[in-house]
Protein backbone atom coordinates (compact mmCIF):
# COMPACT_ATOMS: atom_id res chain seq x y z
CA UNK A 1 0.00 0.00 0.00
CA UNK A 2 2.60 2.35 0.92
CA UNK A 3 4.37 1.97 -2.61
CA UNK A 4 0.90 2.80 -4.34
CA UNK A 5 0.70 5.96 -2.52
CA UNK A 6 4.70 7.29 -3.06
CA UNK A 7 4.20 5.95 -6.68
CA UNK A 8 0.69 8.13 -6.82
CA UNK A 9 2.80 11.09 -5.34
CA UNK A 10 5.15 10.81 -7.43
CA UNK A 11 2.92 10.92 -10.45
CA UNK A 12 1.13 13.99 -8.94
CA UNK A 13 4.36 15.60 -8.72
CA UNK A 14 5.21 15.08 -12.17
CA UNK A 15 2.10 16.13 -13.08
CA UNK A 16 2.32 19.09 -11.05
CA UNK A 17 5.37 20.74 -12.55
CA UNK A 18 4.96 20.40 -16.25
CA UNK A 19 2.21 23.32 -15.38
CA UNK A 20 4.62 25.68 -13.91
CA UNK A 21 6.27 26.82 -17.00
CA UNK A 22 5.22 29.67 -18.52
CA UNK A 23 2.90 29.82 -20.86
CA UNK A 24 4.53 32.90 -22.92
CA UNK A 25 7.62 34.67 -22.81
CA UNK A 26 7.98 38.29 -22.10
CA UNK A 27 10.53 40.01 -25.00
CA UNK A 28 9.82 43.60 -24.16
CA UNK A 29 8.34 46.32 -21.81
CA UNK A 30 8.16 49.86 -23.03
CA UNK A 31 7.17 52.66 -20.50
CA UNK A 32 6.02 56.09 -21.68
CA UNK A 33 5.50 59.11 -19.42
CA UNK A 34 4.18 62.68 -20.27
CA UNK A 35 2.12 65.43 -19.10
CA UNK A 36 -1.19 66.06 -20.69
CA UNK A 37 -2.22 70.02 -21.60
CA UNK A 38 -3.39 69.97 -18.11
CA UNK A 39 -0.01 69.14 -16.42
CA UNK A 40 -1.51 65.95 -15.36
CA UNK A 41 1.02 62.90 -15.35
CA UNK A 42 -0.06 60.11 -17.80
CA UNK A 43 1.45 57.54 -19.07
CA UNK A 44 1.52 54.39 -21.34
CA UNK A 45 2.92 50.58 -20.42
CA UNK A 46 3.47 48.28 -23.25
CA UNK A 47 3.89 44.71 -22.95
CA UNK A 48 5.37 42.26 -25.78
CA UNK A 49 5.16 38.61 -25.77
CA UNK A 50 7.33 36.27 -28.09
CA UNK A 51 5.36 34.40 -31.33
CA UNK A 52 5.58 30.84 -30.18
CA UNK A 53 4.94 28.67 -32.86
CA UNK A 54 2.84 25.25 -32.72
CA UNK A 55 4.49 22.34 -31.75
CA UNK A 56 5.57 19.91 -34.50
CA UNK A 57 4.06 16.30 -34.91
CA UNK A 58 5.84 13.47 -36.05
CA UNK A 59 3.33 11.91 -38.69
CA UNK A 60 6.00 9.49 -39.57
CA UNK A 61 4.50 7.05 -36.23
CA UNK A 62 1.39 6.94 -35.09
CA UNK A 63 0.31 9.44 -32.25
CA UNK A 64 -1.00 8.14 -28.95
CA UNK A 65 -4.22 9.02 -27.17
CA UNK A 66 -2.79 11.58 -24.98
CA UNK A 67 -0.18 12.84 -27.68
CA UNK A 68 -3.37 13.30 -29.46
CA UNK A 69 -5.00 15.27 -26.74
CA UNK A 70 -2.01 17.44 -25.95
CA UNK A 71 -1.62 18.28 -28.97
CA UNK A 72 -5.44 19.04 -29.59
CA UNK A 73 -5.23 21.36 -25.94
CA UNK A 74 -2.20 23.23 -26.80
CA UNK A 75 -3.15 27.28 -26.19
CA UNK A 76 -1.41 29.74 -28.36
CA UNK A 77 -1.33 33.49 -27.20
CA UNK A 78 -2.84 34.80 -30.49
CA UNK A 79 -6.14 32.57 -30.40
CA UNK A 80 -6.40 32.27 -26.47
CA UNK A 81 -8.22 35.04 -24.56
CA UNK A 82 -7.16 33.08 -21.31
CA UNK A 83 -3.29 34.18 -22.29
CA UNK A 84 -4.28 37.10 -23.06
CA UNK A 85 -6.05 38.21 -19.57
CA UNK A 86 -3.08 36.33 -17.92
CA UNK A 87 -0.62 38.49 -19.77
CA UNK A 88 -2.70 41.93 -18.68
CA UNK A 89 -2.18 40.79 -15.38
CA UNK A 90 0.96 40.33 -15.27
CA UNK A 91 1.32 44.00 -17.01
CA UNK A 92 -0.26 46.14 -14.56
CA UNK A 93 1.69 43.97 -11.81
CA UNK A 94 4.70 44.99 -13.87
CA UNK A 95 3.21 48.59 -14.58
CA UNK A 96 3.21 49.04 -10.75
CA UNK A 97 6.91 47.83 -10.16
CA UNK A 98 8.09 50.40 -12.95
CA UNK A 99 5.60 53.62 -11.44
CA UNK A 100 6.87 52.66 -8.08
CA UNK A 101 10.45 52.30 -9.76
CA UNK A 102 10.29 55.33 -11.71
CA UNK A 103 8.99 57.41 -8.14
CA UNK A 104 6.42 58.44 -11.49
CA UNK A 105 3.08 58.60 -9.61
CA UNK A 106 3.22 60.03 -6.26
CA UNK A 107 -0.09 58.49 -4.22
CA UNK A 108 -2.45 56.54 -6.82
CA UNK A 109 -2.78 56.18 -10.69
CA UNK A 110 -5.44 54.59 -12.54
CA UNK A 111 -5.63 52.52 -15.86
CA UNK A 112 -8.24 54.39 -18.26
CA UNK A 113 -7.49 52.22 -21.23
CA UNK A 114 -5.89 48.63 -22.73
CA UNK A 115 -5.09 48.20 -25.84
CA UNK A 116 -4.41 44.86 -27.71
CA UNK A 117 -2.29 44.46 -30.44
CA UNK A 118 -1.58 40.22 -32.23
CA UNK A 119 1.23 40.20 -29.17
CA UNK A 120 1.22 43.24 -26.93
CA UNK A 121 -1.18 44.88 -24.86
CA UNK A 122 -1.04 48.37 -23.59
CA UNK A 123 -1.94 50.07 -20.87
CA UNK A 124 -3.33 53.54 -20.71
CA UNK A 125 -3.56 56.13 -17.42
CA UNK A 126 -2.61 59.16 -15.23
CA UNK A 127 -1.42 59.56 -11.93
CA UNK A 128 -4.21 60.87 -9.52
Amino acid sequence: MKKIASLLVVLLAGCASQGDAPPFEINNKQFYGKNDEQGNKIFAYVVSVKAQGRKPINLDKPMTRRQFKDFAEQEYFEESSNLKLLLEDQAVELLNEELKERSYCDDKHVIDEVLWRDLSVQLRGRCL
